[in-house]
């Protein structure tokens, strides 16, 4: 299936090129081909939207995550904002540097990077472990979306 906008992907890659034609370090994009790009953005929302996120979704047979109905507190802002029937520009910025993580980092979702002891002569190394799917640029842009900030720790207030 092709690349489609709120099917299968947040962005179309048209979008994603005028993003990146602002940003530094975009080598990974610009030398892919149209058809990996739209790749890369299918499989960065796929990855999105296996995310925990806060809010419901608008409809129960919406294909995507997004558009949701919530709100969250956005610390750039310092304020709660209410999603409204739109994607937010975070999910979408957060789509075009997964997506960019993705083409630039061939292999990434094979998770067969682990490695727990490694020694070759005198050289050792100790616990190598694979890059992360969502790396930490893309989770400061979603992580005011995300149940408890993207976090497994919870508490009680007595």
């Amino acid at each position: 299936m092709a690349l489609v906008k709120g099917v299968n992907s947040y962005a179309t890659v048209a979008e994603a090129d005028s993003y990146f034609a602002d940003r530094l370090d975009v080598a990974a994009w610009s030398e892919a081909s149209e058809l990996q790009k739209g790749q890369s953005l299918v499989t960065a929302t796929s990855i999105l939207d296996g995310l925990n996120w806060i809010g419901f979704a608008v409809s129960d047979s919406q294909a995507l995550a997004f558009p949701r109905v919530g709100s969250y507190f956005d610390p750039r802002l310092g304020m709660d904002v209410a999603m409204t029937s739109s994607v937010p520009t975070r999910v979408i910025t957060a789509t075009y540097e997964l997506a960019y993580h993705l083409l630039n980092n061939d292999g990434i979702l094979d998770d067969s990077g682990s490695v727990v002891d490694l020694q070759v002569g005198a050289i050792s190394l100790k616990t190598i472990s694979s890059p992360n799917k969502v790396p930490q640029n893309v989770n400061r842009f979603i992580k005011p979306l995300l149940v408890n900030n993207g976090t497994n720790v919870w508490w009680r207030a007595n």
